[in-house]
């Protein structure tokens, strides 16, 4: 053979390692994470971990309130976390119009929410982002101070959550 032929059946043969290189890439299915199960706490836990506001919120295990609404992938985990989240965000309404630390809190839960929803794919917690956000609208009797607590919450929820 050649030098020329062998020249051409290396490139062949590297084009074909190649191909298939990247058939295989394309073929294997990397999971996604999954919803860590800190995100599904009972309400007292997230609410200890709302209480590092408006400071980086980390759950027992160091997930980021908005790391557990970006790995959602399934309708069962959106239902889930909007049942945690939402209870959560009743709790912290309750007493946002007058405290302002409550407030904070509230804020940080919905920018956070708003945070994670950016980050799933197709949209697909849009919806849970929109239902918090309702959730943390506080009422025309609000103090100035819960007011302005509860947009302060929302962009460290939003830039650290």
């Amino acid at each position: 053979m050649t030098s020329l032929g062998i020249a051409t059946v290396a490139r062949a043969g590297g084009l074909g390692v190649l191909v298939a290189t990247l058939l295989l890439a394309g073929c294997s299915k990397q999971e996604p994470d999954a919803v860590a199960r800190s995100c599904f706490g009972e309400p007292a836990a997230l609410m200890s971990a709302l209480a590092q506001a408006p400071g980086a919120v980390v759950l027992e295990d160091g997930t980021r309130l908005s790391r557990c609404v970006s790995a959602a992938r399934t309708d069962g985990d959106l239902q889930s976390l909007g049942l945690s989240f939402g209870r959560l965000a009743d709790a912290l309404r309750a007493r946002a119009q007058s405290d302002a630390s409550a407030a904070l809190q509230l804020g940080y839960l919905a920018g956070a929410v708003r945070a994670g929803a950016r980050g799933a794919p197709d949209g697909l917690a849009d919806q849970l982002a929109r239902r918090i956000g309702q959730l943390a609208a506080l009422g025309p009797g609000a103090s100035a101070a819960a007011t302005a607590a509860l947009a302060r919450g929302g962009r460290a929820g939003e830039d650290g959550g």
